[in-house]
């Protein structure tokens, strides 16, 4: 895929759900209809935010990622005066014409004054000729928030026209060696540091990872490997990976006395589902959606396995 010319980071890997991606920005950037972006922290919301951005603004910025005409809001550490600042901006000074994009992360965020600024922000901007592009992001699908009335009505279906899931990096296995070596290469010239590879073992870890942190995770594990590794080769314990349960494990690794496959399999999804239910917080909902099951299923197997805090 193009790197733009160094000027945006591309999208990388092999998998269904970014090949997928890739074009649905080409059709969704063709007008201004606007984007909303649900998926976990790290997923890559913010890189297929900009990508949209580019290919929204192509034409009008000679082939670059013009950063001036790319506004961002992160409603968790931007102050309210700061969020109504941009916004302010947004519908008072673009001129007529121009292409611009909004991306507000976080969105589900926003106070009810801020919602309805942000509400007249976009029909001033586009009653005043802005060809104004909205993109929001959240890490929760918030829908249950509009029908309890927490989120204006009128703001949801307005920034909805199309809603992406980005799926988390342990569901994309396709993408994580493609990740990896793009960002061992970059720190590699950043650095001035000789990692030209991977170990094998290296390699097989990366993909065995279940990466809570998604993308942000992998870098940050790489970036580790370029402080405490030798060069000229990335192994495992220079990536400070943790340990994975493997479906492969021995029996008796789990300490088991009866070894029969029924208690093993029962063995290994409590320590799996305890595993998940941990990294969520025990929040069964969280835990549900990311095994791919109903949350009383969920409750489900904490009853049968003994599953306890």
């Amino acid at each position: 895929m193009n790197n733009f010319g160094g000027k945006i980071t591309p999208l990388i890997g092999e998998s269904d759900f970014t090949h997928n991606i890739c074009n649905l920005i080409s059709t969704i950037s063709k007008n201004s209809a606007s984007v909303l972006l649900i998926g976990e922290r790290g997923s890559g919301k913010r890189l297929i935010a900009q990508h949209i951005h580019y290919a929204f603004t192509f034409e009008s910025q000679n082939n670059s990622f013009n950063k001036k005409d790319f506004y961002e809001i992160n409603c968790k550490s931007f102050s309210e005066s700061d969020i109504r600042l941009v916004f302010g901006g947004i519908s008072r000074f673009v001129p007529e014409g121009k292409k611009v994009t909004l991306f507000v992360n976080f969105v589900n965020e926003l106070s009810p004054e801020l919602q309805l600024d942000f509400y007249n922000t976009i029909n001033k901007a586009r009653e005043n000729g802005v060809n104004l592009k909205i993109i929001c992001s959240s890490e929760i699908n918030f829908e249950e928030d509009v029908l309890s009335g927490k989120f204006l009505t009128d703001l949801y279906y307005l920034i909805n026209s199309v809603v992406l899931n980005t799926q988390p990096l342990r569901l994309r296995k396709d993408d994580i060696l493609p990740i990896a070596e793009y960002y061992r290469e970059l720190f590699r010239k950043q650095s001035g540091f000789d990692f030209c590879q991977f170990s094998d073992r290296a390699k097989e870890e990366l993909s065995l990872q279940y990466w809570k942190g998604n993308i942000d995770e992998l870098v940050n594990s790489i970036q580790r490997a370029f402080l405490v590794g030798s060069e000229k080769v990335i192994k495992t314990e220079d990536l400070g990976l943790i340990s994975n349960i493997s479906v492969n494990a021995d029996v008796t690794g789990y300490g088991l006395e009866d070894k029969s496959l029924k208690n093993a399999i029962n063995s290994f999804k409590k320590d799996y589902v305890t595993k998940v239910l941990e990294e969520n917080d025990w929040n069964q909902t969280k835990t549900a959606k990311i095994l791919g099951i109903q949350r009383t299923y969920v409750i489900k197997l904490i009853n049968e396995l003994g599953i306890k805090k």
